[in-house]
C-alpha cells in the first residue's frame, strides 16, 4: 500500500516541466492488486467495535485505502491508461481472420437451370497505416498528457482526503481538550462549593455565597455537557473523514508534537506552490492535450497512406468444382477533399480549448496564492498566539492559587476566588484551543502548498 501511495505523489515533488510518465504505463496502472483496498480490521477491534489509531498517519492511510473518492480517482486513472494503450495501439498493423460459407445461385435469362453453389473458406487481412503527417502521434501524445492530467488530479484527491482528515483529527482533539477544561473547572468549583459549606457551618460564610458557588457549579457542569456535545460530533465529523463506520469506537493514541515554526519567507512559499501544487499542473497537462488534439485535428486534412493486403482460400461442397486461392496486396492513398469545414472547427476548438485552460491555470494560480497568503498569515499568528495564550495561562494559574489561599485562610471573598477559577478555565481553554489551532494552521498552510505531511518520528504521527 506505501508503493501505491507513492507512485501518484511522486509528480508533485517533481519540477513543473518534468510532466512525463513511466514506459508503458498501462502495465503498471492497470494492475488489480494496485487498487486502494480496504484497510484491514483487527479482529480485536471487530470483537469490541473499537478501532485504536497510534498514529496521525495511520489514520490518514486508513483513510486513503477506505474513502471511495481515492479508489475513484485510482480507477479514473485506470480508465486514461487504458486509453492510453488504445491510441498506442495504432501503431500496429491490423490483422483480421475471416471465415465465411454462402450459397448463391446465377440468374438464367435463358430459361436453362442454374446451379446452386456452396462455397466457404477462411481468409486474411492486413491494414497498416504508413503516414499520415503526424496524426497518429498527435493522438498518442494528446493521450498521453490526458493521463500526467488524471496523475495529477488524483494526487490533489489524495491530498484533499489528508487535509479533511487532518482537519477533523484536530477539531477532535480541540473538543476533547474543552471538555477536559471544563471538568478540571467543574471539579475546582465543586471543591470551593464544599469549602463555602465548611465555612457556612463556622459561621464564615453566608448563605448568599453556598447559592452563589452552587450556581457556579451548575454553570460548569453545563459548559462540559455542551463540550461533550461537540466532542461527539467532532468524532462523527472525524470518523466520516476516515471512512469509519459511526457505530464504532474511535480512540486515538498518540500525543501530537507540535510542527515546525514557520519562518519561510512568504516569496518562497509563493514559488513552492506554484511549482508543488498538482491541480495547475494538470491544468497544464490538459492544455497540452488540447493542444495536441488540435494537431491530430489539422493534419486529418492531409492525405493517409495505407498498406493493405489480403489473402483467402474458397472450397466448394460441388465435388465437381476446384477449390481456389486468392490474394491482394496494394498501397492507398485517403485525401479528405469535402468535409462541410468538421476538420478545421474541430483544430480551432481544440486550440481554444487550450487556450482556456492555459486562462484557467492563471486564474487558479492567482487562487493558489491568495489561499497560500492567507494560509501563511494564520499559521504566523497561530504561532504567536499560542506564546501568548502560554503567558495568560500561568497567570491565570498562579492567581487562582493565591485566590484559593486566599479564601482558605479567611482574607479573600468568594466572588474574588470565583473571578479568579473563571479566569482560569477560560485560560485553560484558551491554551487547548491555542495548541490545535497551530497544529490546524500548518496542515491548511501544507495542504496550500500543495505538500505532504512530514514524515512522522517514531512514536509520534
Amino acid at each position: 500500500m506505501r508503493f501505491l501511495l507513492l507512485i501518484p505523489f511522486c509528480l508533485v515533488g517533481s519540477s513543473a516541466v518534468a510532466l512525463d510518465l513511466p514506459p508503458r504505463p498501462g502495465e503498471f496502472w492497470l494492475r488489480l492488486d494496485a487498487l486502494p483496498a480496504p484497510a484491514p480490521v483487527a479482529a480485536s477491534a471487530v470483537a469490541s467495535d473499537t478501532v485504536r489509531f497510534t498514529s496521525l498517519a495511520a489514520l490518514t492511510e486508513h483513510a486513503l485505502r477506505t474513502r471511495a473518492a481515492s479508489r475513484a480517482a485510482w480507477l479514473a486513472i485506470q480508465v486514461e491508461a487504458a486509453r492510453l494503450d488504445e491510441a498506442e495501439a495504432a501503431r500496429w498493423p491490423t490483422l483480421t481472420a475471416q471465415f465465411a460459407f454462402t450459397q448463391s445461385r446465377a440468374l438464367s435469362s435463358s430459361g436453362a437451370t442454374a446451379p446452386t453453389l456452396h462455397r466457404y473458406g477462411p481468409s486474411l487481412a492486413l491494414n497498416y497505416l504508413i503516414h499520415d503527417f503526424g496524426a497518429r502521434s498527435a493522438g498518442i501524445e494528446a493521450q498521453r498528457y490526458q493521463l500526467i492530467a488524471r496523475l495529477l488530479q488524483n494526487d490533489r484527491v489524495l491530498q484533499d482526503v489528508i487535509a479533511e482528515v487532518e482537519a477533523a483529527a484536530f477539531a477532535v482533539m480541540a473538543a476533547r481538550a474543552r471538555v477536559d477544561a471544563d471538568a478540571e473547572q467543574e471539579t475546582a468549583l465543586r471543591a470551593s462549593l464544599d469549602a463555602v459549606a465548611i465555612r457556612l457551618r463556622g459561621g464564615l460564610a453566608s448563605r448568599a455565597d453556598e447559592l452563589r458557588a452552587r450556581a457556579a457549579l451548575a454553570e460548569a457542569q453545563r459548559a462540559r455537557q455542551l463540550a461533550e456535545r461537540d466532542r461527539a460530533k467532532a468524532d462523527a465529523a472525524l470518523k466520516q473523514a476516515a471512512g469509519l463506520p459511526q457505530t464504532q469506537t474511535l480512540v486515538l493514541d498518540w500525543e501530537s508534537p507540535p510542527p515546525p515554526e514557520v519562518d519561510a519567507l512568504l516569496a518562497d512559499l509563493l514559488a513552492e506552490a506554484e511549482r508543488q501544487r498538482p491541480d495547475l499542473r494538470a491544468l497544464r497537462a490538459a492544455a497540452g492535450a488540447a493542444r495536441h488534439d488540435a494537431v491530430q485535428a489539422r493534419a486529418a486534412r492531409w492525405p493517409v497512406l495505407a498498406l493493405t493486403a489480403g489473402t483467402g482460400r474458397t472450397f466448394f461442397l460441388e465435388d465437381d468444382r476446384i477449390p481456389s486461392s486468392t490474394y491482394n496486396i496494394g498501397v492507398n492513398v485517403t485525401l479528405p477533399l469535402v468535409d462541410g469545414g468538421r476538420l478545421r472547427a474541430l483544430a480551432r476548438a481544440a486550440e481554444r480549448e487550450a487556450e482556456r485552460l492555459d486562462a484557467e491555470a492563471d486564474a487558479g494560480r492567482t487562487d493558489v496564492a491568495r489561499a497560500v497568503v492567507d494560509a501563511y498569515h494564520d499559521a504566523r499568528d497561530a504561532q504567536a498566539a499560542r506564546a501568548l495564550v502560554a503567558v495568560q495561562f500561568d497567570s491565570a494559574s498562579e492567581s487562582g492559587r493565591a485566590a484559593a489561599s486566599r479564601y482558605e485562610a479567611g482574607v479573600g471573598s468568594l466572588l474574588e476566588l470565583l473571578t479568579a477559577q473563571a479566569d482560569l478555565a477560560r485560560a485553560r481553554q484558551a491554551r487547548a484551543q491555542a495548541d490545535t489551532d497551530w497544529l490546524a494552521a500548518f496542515s491548511r498552510l501544507n495542504h496550500a502548498l500543495g505538500g505532504l505531511p512530514a514524515t512522522p518520528q517514531e512514536g509520534h504521527p
